[in-house]
């Protein structure tokens, strides 16, 4: 038996907590992570959020935050290494792995590796996703692991699957989450696949119990995802009804997939048995050849600068990316003198009528970037780097612009709606990692392919029936999600990410603005009200929980923005903050969506090891 197979999800997760039943429930703590990132007689911070070594128990360590805020109360510090993301069990699968002499990738791509298990209608191997990734030294690299249309799309297959509600088979892209996670490795990993694979692969075999937020919305999509009988399989319970809450999920033939990708790599997934069994779930929609042809590629990131700090974003075929520094770069060059600050009305009604005007040039104008030549690749970008352009309907500092003025298209505008989840990681040795990956809508297409538990996305979905992003066989299809970094002097300052669909840059952008201009904590700024204009339809939506103060409401509304209270949260981002001083690393993990965390490890093991062949 392989040592990969011989290890158990308690040797792997139980003893990092220091108690038993690791197994049952996601850990509330990680003592001994808090013992090596704390001063000796520090104890671990009670937030389940922030569970190394807490800013509140170290008032008396001194930091300098330059150019924000500080991490707040409620961030974790460490100087070995943090990780965040969306689910627990995916945090520590990612901090063993930096616990192991791994490094930020490493722990990025096992982050990633145990969401595809244990968040299943977001984590994903069926899907794909962008990443930036940053060695110590630089330069940013950015990952495109997006899915590819199938050769067999049509327009009419195209139109049906709309229709449809955006699932079923030919809804279904060519994966790239695998060839992605596998490139990241190769270029960047320390660890030896086996070692960086095997908490998810413990987490698939012996099974987890399920979470209330992840079997609320395993109810909630139980209409449609139980018509396919491999996910009625695996989600469902002896009665055909969906796992409840505190249920085990066990993934066996997850478990089987993820240990053969360490033994033969792509081949195990876009070949052979479980390639054929993917053919078959997509109703043939997929082939052979798509998979066989599919490719991970490396870019180069989108740059711009902000209050004298560079952010580094996302480029096509990440249309998020562009709204962000396209956003940024405007508010910088256009917004109003002298500067209101970034809470109040004035500066939220320009940054809500940038967003509007850059989600109208997001829906009609991006498109597969290799799908262009270069000339027309660069016009693309610097369009939306150019405010002018940008604003070419002009702002009008005391009134909204209606959509309609905007675009010509306004009417016949869809809405998108995405389930994605986001990991950012750092390491002791100053890597970073921010890497966003989505099924598209929840539980994606709705369909899994029998021989290896994988969901598949529902990235087609992702064309438009208008403008430049039309579905097209072999397309790149596009994506809101907008990995970031924001660097000062050449270092890196924040690692930023969060899901959310359209609302993503907005998220994004808010989080930049409290950060940089309010110079807020850590903790705050992540915490802090969220609104988003996203050019259709014509309203600002902002957080029923987290609303923003009455009298700013008012004063928006009086500049005649029509203003949608949302149940809903906006994004669910995960952070983290370089500061410097002895413990130099704060994460901070969203509270919106569920049980997130943020992890700082302990010093690694004294052991050297190689990079991957």
């Amino acid at each position: 038996m392989s040592k990969l197979c011989a290890l158990t999800l308690a040797s792997l997760l139980g003893a990092c907590t220091g108690r038993p039943g690791a197994l049952d429930a996601p850990p509330a703590a990680h003592p001994r992570a808090s013992a090596s990132a704390a001063p000796a007689g520090v104890p671990p911070a009670s937030s389940a959020s922030a569970t190394g070594a807490s800013a509140s128990a170290l008032a008396g360590v001194k930091l300098a935050p330059a150019v924000f805020g500080g991490p707040g109360k409620r961030s974790v510090l460490g100087a070995n290494g943090v990780v965040v993301s969306a689910e627990p069990f995916a945090t520590h699968a990612g901090v063993s792995v930096l616990e192991a002499g791994g490094n930020a990738v490493d722990a990025a791509v096992a982050t990633a590796l145990a969401l595809a298990v244990t968040h299943p209608s977001a984590g994903n191997l069926g899907g794909g996703g962008f990443a930036l990734v940053r060695p110590p030294a630089g330069p940013t690299v950015a990952l495109d692991f997006r899915e590819t249309a199938p050769s067999s799309l049509t327009r009419p297959s195209f139109d049906a699957m709309i229709a449809a509600k955006g699932s079923g088979p030919v809804a279904a892209g060519v994966p790239g989450s695998v060839a992605g996670l596998l490139l990241a490795e190769r270029r960047f990993g320390r660890l030896p696949l086996e070692r960086v694979f095997a908490p998810a692969v413990a987490l698939a075999r012996d099974g987890v119990i399920l979470s209330r937020e992840e079997a609320g919305l395993l109810a909630a999509h139980w209409n449609t995802l139980s018509l396919d009988a491999a996910a009625r399989g695996v989600f469902g319970d002896a009665h055909g009804a969906p796992l409840r809450p505190g249920a085990r999920l066990k993934q066996p033939k997850l478990a089987a997939l993820l240990a053969e990708l360490v033994a033969r790599g792509e081949s195990a997934f876009y070949a052979g048995p479980a390639g054929e069994s993917l053919v078959r779930a997509s109703g043939g929609k997929i082939s052979l050849a798509d998979l066989a042809a599919y490719r991970a590629l490396e870019r180069d990131p989108i740059r711009v600068r902000y209050r004298g700090l560079e952010v580094e974003t996302m480029p096509p075929p990440s249309a998020g990316g562009l709204v962000l520094a396209g956003t940024l770069r405007a508010l910088e060059r256009l917004g109003p003198e002298p500067r209101p600050g970034a809470e109040s009305a004035e500066m939220l009604h320009f940054f809500l009528e940038l967003s509007r005007r850059a989600q109208a040039l997001r829906r009609f104008s991006v498109v597969d970037p290799d799908a262009l030549e270069p000339a027309a690749r660069d016009a693309l970008v610097a369009r939306f780097l150019d405010p002018e352009a940008l604003a070419a309907v002009p702002i009008d500092p005391e009134h909204a612009t209606p959509s309609e003025r905007i675009h010509p298209l306004y009417a016949d505008a869809l809405r998108e709606l995405e389930h994605t989840t986001h990991v950012s990681a750092v390491d002791a040795d100053g890597m970073v990692v921010s890497l966003t990956t989505t099924l598209s809508a929840s539980f994606g297409a709705k369909v899994m392919v029998p021989a290896t538990g994988v969901l598949l996305g529902n990235a087609v979905a992702s064309f438009s029936s208008m403008g430049d992003n039309l579905p097209l066989p072999g397309r790149r299809t596009t994506s809101s999600m907008a990995p970031t970094l924001v660097l000062r002097e050449g270092r890196p300052l924040f690692v930023l990410g969060t899901p959310g669909g359209d609302t993503i840059p907005s998220t994004l952008g808010l989080l930049v603005m409290r950060l940089v201009d309010e110079r807020m904590p850590l903790d705050d700024a992540v915490d802090a009200p969220r609104v988003h204009h996203g050019f259709v339809p014509d309203a600002v939506r902002y957080e029923a929980a987290r609303p923003l103060p009455k009298d700013v409401l008012d004063a928006l509304k009086a500049k005649g923005h029509r203003l949608n209270r949302s149940r809903a949260a906006q994004g669910d981002a995960s952070v983290i903050a370089l500061t410097t001083g002895p413990l130099n690393e704060a994460g901070y993990a969203d509270p919106r969506e569920g049980p997130g965390l943020a992890l700082a490890a302990k010093a690694p093991a004294a052991e050297q090891t190689q990079p991957n062949p």
